[in-house]
Formats: structure tokens, C-alpha cells, sequence
């Protein structure tokens, strides 16, 4: 990393408070930042795909569609961390465009398989390369090192959490 970058708290204007002031511990300041980071990450790419009239949501349940054909609603659903009312109106707006078609799954007689077709691949590729100039500026800023680091390490924390979580949602076992 080249220049250490200034924290900056979401408690205040641009003034760099006390870690006291604001009662941010390390790991506090941590969820904030990766917080952050998301909330620039979406809005950048919402802007990027603005001549595509699409959002970067949009976006990622293509790509991922494009990757790994098949796949159900309700499996997407679960690999953009979206809710399945919120990927039914997505998939139903890259369905309207021609981007994504609908058919008979091969594993379920109740599921639809969803496949990106022709046209949804060409707009796929028009627009990777807006989105990817943002993996071009964290790559610029962090260096490979520092983000297969933070990657580890937030997926890491990431599943504590999801399990925590899981064990608050069990009832009792005693």
C-alpha cells in the first residue's frame, strides 16, 4: 500500500476524531470501513452501468448466471446475498431486456432454470470492462498482497458471524 489512508469516522464531517470520541473499537472501525467500502463499491458501479441502464446488482446475477448456467431463482438468490422477492423483480427486468431466459430445470420439476442468452452475454461484456476498472483501482491502491489478505480475512470473519447468527436462530437443545 502506498500512503496510509486517514480514518475517517461516520460519526462526524471530515475532522479525524479520537478513537475515545467516537467509541470505535479496532473491529468497530473495521465493520464500518468494510461498510463503506461496499456502499462506494455499489454506488461507483450503479454510475459505471448507467449507460446500460443497469445496476451493478443487475449486473452481478448476470455474471453469475453467465458462470454457472441452470442455476434456479432461488439459488441465485442465495449467491448474490439477495432476498428472493428482490431477485424475482431482477431477473424479471434481465428477462424483459432478452438478457436471461427461463426454462424447464434438469434436477426439479418445480424449479425454472434460468440461463443468460446471446444477447445478455454481448451486454455482459460491454459492460465488464466499466465495471472491472474498479478491481483496477483497488488493485492500484492495495497491491495483491494486501487484497488476498483482506479477502482471507474478511471471508473469515464473515463465516463467524453467519454461524453466530445460526446458533442465535436454533432453539434450545436442552
Amino acid at each position: 500500500m502506498t500512503d496510509p489512508l486517514p480514518y475517517i469516522s461516520p460519526m462526524n464531517d471530515d475532522r479525524p476524531p479520537s478513537r475515545a470520541a467516537t467509541g470505535m473499537d479496532e473491529a468497530s472501525s473495521l465493520i464500518d470501513a468494510a461498510f463503506r467500502l461496499e456502499r462506494a463499491v455499489t454506488r461507483i458501479g450503479n454510475t459505471r452501468l448507467r449507460p446500460w441502464n443497469m445496476t451493478l446488482s443487475s449486473y452481478t446475477a448476470l455474471r453469475i448466471l453467465a458462470g454457472q448456467p441452470q442455476l434456479s431463482l432461488a439459488q441465485l438468490s442465495r449467491r448474490c446475498y439477495a432476498r428472493p422477492q428482490t431477485m424475482t423483480r431482477i431477473v424479471t427486468q434481465l428477462e424483459n431486456r432478452g438478457f436471461v431466459a427461463r426454462g424447464a430445470h434438469p434436477e426439479s420439476e418445480r424449479a425454472l432454470s434460468l440461463k443468460v442468452t446471446e444477447a445478455g452475454l454481448a451486454a455482459l461484456e460491454q459492460m465488464g470492462a466499466e465495471v472491472l476498472k474498479i478491481s483496477d483501482t483497488l488493485n492500484a491502491t492495495l497491491g495483491l498482497e494486501d487484497i488476498v489478505a483482506a479477502d482471507r480475512s474478511l471471508r473469515r470473519a464473515a463465516l463467524v458471524v453467519e454461524n453466530e447468527l445460526r446458533e442465535m436462530k436454533r432453539p434450545d437443545e436442552g
